[in-house]
C-alpha cells in the first residue's frame, strides 16, 4: 500500500496484474510475501474495524453501496519496501444513486423522461451532459510512501477538513466530470514536498517492517454534491484512531 506519484497508473492496471499474479508469482516477488504475525493481524483488525465504522456511514437511503475490495483475513504482508507494515490489499467501495429513492426521483427520473422523447443524438448528448454524476467511489490506503497532489500546493489550498492533516481537491481521476478529493491522516505536516515529483514524501518514524500504521490516505472520486456532504458531516477525527502511536 506504499504507492507513489503515479499510483493512478498502477490502479488502472491493477486488475490485469492481479490476474497475472494468480497464475504466476516469481521467486523474487514471492520471497517478500508472507502471512502477518499475530501483532500485525491484531493491528490490521483494529485498522479495519476503525475505518469500517467511518465508511459504513457513506451508504444511505439515497446511495446504494458496493464493497469492491477490503482487507481480508487472508491478507499478505509485503516486505519489499523499507517502510513499516505494508500489505497487498486496500479498501474500496462504490456508490450509486439508489433506484426509486427520493434523490433518484429528483435528479435522475426527470432526465430519463426527457430522453424518452428525444431522438436526435446531439440533443441526447447535450441533455446527458447536464445530468449530475450519480456515482462515487472511495479508496483507503495506509503507510503511503508519497502522495501526488495535482494541481500542487500552495496554489491548491488545503481544504482544512477537521481530523485530516491535509486535504486537497485534485484533478479528476476516475470520471470525466465530478470531483476528486484526497484526505491525508498522520504526520503529513512534516512530510517533504517534492516539486519535481508533484508529491509529498512521508517521513516514517517506525523502523521498516515494524507492525505500525503511520498514515492513511482516503481518495474520493465522483459526485461533488455527495463528496462535499460527506466532508461536512462525517467525524473524520475517528480515522486517527486507526493510527499507531509515534
Amino acid at each position: 500500500m506504499g504507492g507513489g506519484k503515479n499510483e493512478h497508473r498502477w490502479r488502472v492496471a491493477g486488475a490485469a496484474l492481479a490476474l497475472a499474479a494468480s497464475f504466476c508469482v516469481t521467486p523474487a516477488v514471492a520471497q517478500h510475501l508472507r502471512p502477518p504475525t499475530a501483532a500485525e493481524s491484531s493491528m490490521l483488525k483494529h485498522y479495519s474495524d476503525t475505518v469500517h465504522k467511518v465508511l459504513d456511514q457513506f451508504g444511505s437511503d439515497n446511495w446504494e453501496e458496493s464493497v469492491d475490495y477490503d482487507v481480508t483475513d487472508d491478507v499478505t504482508v509485503h516486505d519489499a519496501l523499507n517502510i513499516p507494515l505494508d500489505i497487498d490489499e486496500m479498501m474500496e467501495r462504490s456508490y450509486t444513486i439508489r433506484n426509486g429513492s427520493k434523490l433518484y426521483e429528483q435528479e435522475i427520473e426527470p432526465f430519463a423522461k426527457k430522453l424518452e422523447n428525444i431522438h436526435d443524438p446531439a440533443e441526447m448528448a447535450k441533455l446527458a451532459a447536464q445530468l449530475k454524476l450519480n456515482r462515487m467511489t472511495v479508496e483507503v490506503h495506509f503507510n503511503r510512501v508519497d502522495v501526488g497532489i495535482d494541481p500542487p500546493p500552495p496554489g491548491n489550498q488545503d481544504l482544512h477538513i477537521p481530523g485530516a492533516a491535509l486535504a486537497y481537491r485534485v484533478s479528476n481521476y476516475k470520471f470525466d466530470k465530478g470531483t476528486s478529493v484526497i484526505l491525508l491522516f498522520g504526520d503529513w505536516k512534516s512530510a517533504a514536498w517534492k516539486a519535481a515529483d508533484g508529491a509529498y514524501k512521508y517521513k516514517f518514524k517506525h523502523a521498516p517492517h515494524q507492525p505500525a500504521i503511520e498514515n492513511i490516505e482516503i481518495h474520493f472520486d465522483g459526485s461533488p454534491e455527495r463528496i462535499d456532504e460527506l466532508l461536512r458531516t462525517v467525524k473524520w477525527e475517528k480515522i486517527n484512531d486507526a493510527l499507531s502511536n509515534p
